[in-house]
């Protein structure tokens, strides 16, 4: 059963647009998001969560964590290449595994680099020997370590050599009032980046508009929530209409009135809020987390597509 690098080219159909993912892990430094691996049909599923750590293991063995939606995504895929029985005094089996990890532009749906690398492991039957190729993955190895530092490279000049169509694309969909999109666009530049730190304004001034058009929808919305009781949404809604907003004072009156009925699993949030509109404090981590809630809705919706 033997194959090759090409295995893993054909296998980029069984990812489509398929972006979903739970407990994924954010990488700050590399603006990548590690999505859960996809498994040759011929491996056990039992393996998956043992890979995924591994993989995880590969990027975060520098301690880095990132906190925000990324431009890029990392499919781990795993395929089975060859088994062989070994005779002797004890019969063995022995694998062959080909690691690919795939980072791919989720804007564009282009890939950015293709990595691949051969694993192997034996034991006592088919099932021990991937786990001991599994087990064989050692983050810190040279292979791995020159991955990241390829793709960090890669990474930076796609900001540096991106940049202005970026920046162009954003105003663009700003000025066609399509304000998530330009905002996500910007907010997801890595933090570091002299494309992030020299529009900045350019997205302070993008989320502001976005303000100014959708706040007073939130309102109502939260207001309907308010009126049905559910006052852990209407906390969630006011937290996204910014307190420089037209509709500050109606988001004010909101806080007010629920403000002796939220729970006790609310009322942290709640009073982080008060604290906001009532004395200014803390306003910029108020706007960081909707424009981070803003950029996952978006993200979301291209994966749906």
């Amino acid at each position: 059963m033997k194959r090759n690098i090409l295995s893993i080219l054909l296998l980029l159909l069984v990812l489509g647009a398929d972006l979903r993912a739970q407990d994924e892990v954010r990488i700050r430094d590399l603006d990548i998001r590690i999505m859960p691996s996809k498994l040759d049909k011929n491996l056990p599923t039992t393996i998956q969560s043992k890979l995924d750590q591994k993989v995880i293991d590969i990027f975060t063995q520098r301690d880095i964590v990132n906190q925000k939606e990324s431009t890029f995504a990392v499919h781990p895929l795993l395929i089975l290449v060859d088994t062989k029985n070994i005779e002797g005094l004890v019969k063995e089996v022995s694998v062959q595994l080909e690691l690919g990890l795939l980072v791919k532009n989720i804007f564009s749906g282009q890939y950015l680099l293709i990595f691949s690398h051969k694993l192997s492991g034996t034991g006592s039957n088919q099932g021990a020997a991937i786990n001991r190729a599994i087990s064989n993955i050692r983050p810190q190895r040279k292979v791995y370590t020159n991955f990241i530092d390829d793709l960090l490279q890669k990474i930076q000049s796609y900001y540096s050599e991106e940049c202005n169509s970026i920046i162009a694309k954003a105003q663009r969909a700003a000025r066609s009032n399509e304000f998530e999109k330009a905002i996500t666009l910007l907010y997801v530049l890595p933090e570091d980046s002299d494309c992030r730190i020299s529009n900045q304004a350019l997205l302070d001034q993008v989320y502001m508009d976005y303000q100014r058009q959708n706040c007073q929808a939130l309102t109502q919305e939260a207001t309907i929530a308010t009126l049905k009781k559910d006052f852990k949404t209407a906390i969630e809604l006011i937290a996204q209409v910014d307190p420089a907003s037209p509709c500050q004072e109606e988001a004010k009156a909101l806080l007010k009135d629920i403000n002796a009925k939220v729970d006790e699993q609310s009322a942290k949030k709640m009073a982080f809020l008060n604290k906001v509109y009532n004395d200014n404090v803390e306003i910029e981590k108020v706007r960081q987390q909707s424009m981070k809630s803003i950029s996952n809705t978006y993200i979301e919706g291209i994966k749906k597509d």
